[in-house]
């Protein structure tokens, strides 16, 4: 299961693109909380501890303590600069940890093929989009190729999940293969690499007028 970083977090009472500039400045992020027809609540987030939390645990879900009062959240949306490096808003949503959600979830391919019979390792599907708990987002799919084999490719319905996770890319979607070089590589369907992750989506962001 990923796991579920603690923020510490404070509440704002001003907002704006003025505002906004001054709490990054000062080593914040301005962010928002909403969602099961709870009041939308303005917060600050310390940059750093986020950005450990993103990059360095990979955590998925998140458990912020707002004027004593603790929600379970998922970020919704997560803005970066013009340059895309720097985290400069962040819009988090209330979530059960019951609650079903659909995710974007990573593949991770461990060991080698003990042979490759002259062939290249070929991965078309590098994150698998599946649903379950809130409470329960793994934070990956983990593949053993050690007797991966030319003509016997990794398909999704062969993944083995963790209880409860349900796969929705198409069953007969190749996920990893060895094939022959100069093969064309197996594609990944656009159901799969089209679709938007609900964990964490991202876009440049313009100023944050709120």
């Amino acid at each position: 299961m990923s796991e579920i970083a603690k923020l510490t977090v404070h509440a704002r009472t001003t907002t704006g693109t003025r505002a906004a500039k001054r709490l990054r400045k000062g080593g914040m992020i301005p962010a928002v909380v909403y969602g099961h027809k709870e009041p939308v609540v303005q917060i600050a987030i310390d940059a750093i501890e986020l950005n450990r939390a993103i990059r360095v645990l990979h955590a998925r879900t998140f458990r912020l303590e707002i004027n004593g009062k603790t929600d379970t959240v998922l970020i919704k949306e997560l803005q970066w600069d013009h340059l895309g490096s720097t985290m400069v808003h962040v819009d988090f949503e209330r979530r059960d940890m019951t609650e079903k959600v659909k995710v974007a979830v990573p593949i991770e391919l461990r060991n080698s093929p003990k042979t490759m019979g002259g062939g290249v390792l070929d991965q078309p599907l590098h994150r698998i989009n599946v649903e379950c708990p809130f409470g329960n987002i793994p934070e990956a799919v983990r593949i053993d190729i050690l007797g991966l084999t030319i003509g016997h490719p990794i398909h999704v319905r062969e993944l083995v999940l963790p209880e409860g996770v349900i796969a929705l890319d198409p069953p007969e979607m190749v996920v990893v293969q060895i094939k022959m070089a100069g093969a064309e590589p197996a594609e990944a369907s656009e159901a799969a690499e089209g679709s938007e992750p609900e964990v964490v989506t991202t876009k440049k962001a313009k100023d944050d007028a709120e």
